[in-house]
């Protein structure tokens, strides 16, 4: 933020409570004391009970001009920057749950966006490996997703696939193309670059949905485009920002943005060929995590002791709070590294990691085009 604004709103906020239209990242800047109200509703109600309650600095997320007269209005418009965001993160990750999408429930949004459009043809293109920091610029007006839990692809625990857990979590359980049939949407397509190695993965990603496997997204969009699309979910697969970060020692800044523009590009051809079928439908687009790119950080640093086989994530608890915050699903424990602590060196072939917790790891890009409405 704007160290003026900031130091304003911090000193109206001790007066008593403020009401400001700040975007969701913005909130989350804020020192972990001030607590963020659902509206100006909800605090009146609180105000106006009988009960006690404690004094604290409390933030209101709209301006409600019905409470102009008993709310103090900042006005004046706050920036911030990734490292504002990065560095209370950790403190506030119950604010973010509530207040951003969370990567567990986009079919959830998915699903209630198809019955209130009535949409007719929906398309999702998966990407692996994208940070909202990459596209938060795109024309299209991303709204920033929380990874919430290990930043990752995909995950095993018994020799089963973690269903809330990177793609799994983002296609849910049952998985959104089962849920769509539900709601008006019985045919499904599915194409993925995935190579046999990934097979068991694929199968829980596009269980029950014809899937094709393409070189790239090229095949892909040119077969949608020669087929009826009425009542269709397509389901993409596409190499994002990943295939950098492995078995690359170095990458550079524009090899990165070359990447995220070729991405930019086939999702607006993918755009292209669900307009044109005449149907009302949505377009959206996601990924699994971002990218903490090596030679952009240089703070980062292992911690001490080290005990991790993966840089920015661990199995189990037990590490200082200095270090990580422990997330639990689906039977297993999870410790996330917070920035700029690494569980173990980075392989030397690699120019990126991800898996822990921070701004360009855990904050993907959310996206919706709707066509023909």
């Amino acid at each position: 933020m704007t160290e003026a604004g900031f130091t304003r709103l911090l000193k109206m906020l001790q007066r008593g409570p403020v009401m400001a239209e700040i975007d969701s990242l913005g909130f989350l800047c804020l020192p972990p004391e001030v607590t963020i109200m659902p509206d100006a509703d909800t605090l009146v109600e609180r105000l106006d009970a009988l009960e006690r309650h404690s004094e604290q600095p409390m933030l209101i997320p709209h301006i409600d001009t019905r409470y102009r007269h008993r709310f103090q209005v900042m006005n004046e418009a706050l920036t911030y920057t990734p490292a504002d965001v990065n560095q209370m993160l950790p403190l506030r990750l119950a604010d973010a749950r509530r207040l951003l999408l969370t990567h567990r429930h986009v079919s959830e949004h998915i699903i209630r966006d198809t019955v209130q459009r009535g949409y007719r043809v929906v398309a999702l293109l998966l990407i692996d490996g994208l940070s909202y920091e990459d596209v938060k610029f795109w024309p299209e007006v991303p709204a920033p997703c929380l990874i919430d839990g290990p930043s990752i692809t995909y995950n095993f625990n018994n020799d089963h696939i973690v269903p809330d857990v990177g793609f799994p979590g983002i296609i849910g359980t049952p998985p959104l193309a089962r849920r769509l049939v539900d709601v008006g949407i019985p045919h499904s397509m599915g194409f993925s670059y995935w190579q046999r190695e990934r097979n068991e993965v694929s199968a829980c990603l596009f269980e029950g949905i014809p899937l094709t496997r393409v070189a790239g997204i090229t095949k892909a969009l040119e077969t949608l485009a020669q087929q009826p699309l009425e009542g269709t979910y397509a389901q993409l697969m596409r190499e994002g920002l990943d295939g950098l970060a492995h078995s690359r020692r170095e990458v550079t800044v524009r090899e990165v943005e070359a990447t995220v523009n070729a991405i930019y590009d086939d999702y607006r051809q993918l755009i292209q060929v669900i307009a044109t079928t005449g149907l009302p439908g949505a377009v959206y687009l996601t990924a699994d995590h971002g990218i903490l790119w090596k030679a952009q950080h240089p703070a980062l640093q292992r911690a001490d002791p080290l005990r991790s086989d993966h840089p920015r994530y661990q199995y189990g608890g037990g590490l200082s709070l200095d270090y990580g915050l422990e997330f639990f699903m689906s039977g297993q424990t999870y410790t996330l590294y917070r920035y700029p602590y690494l569980g173990a060196a980075i392989r030397a072939n690699d120019s990126g990691v991800h898996g822990g917790l921070s701004y360009w790891e855990s904050l993907v890009p959310f996206v919706r085009v709707e066509v023909n409405l």
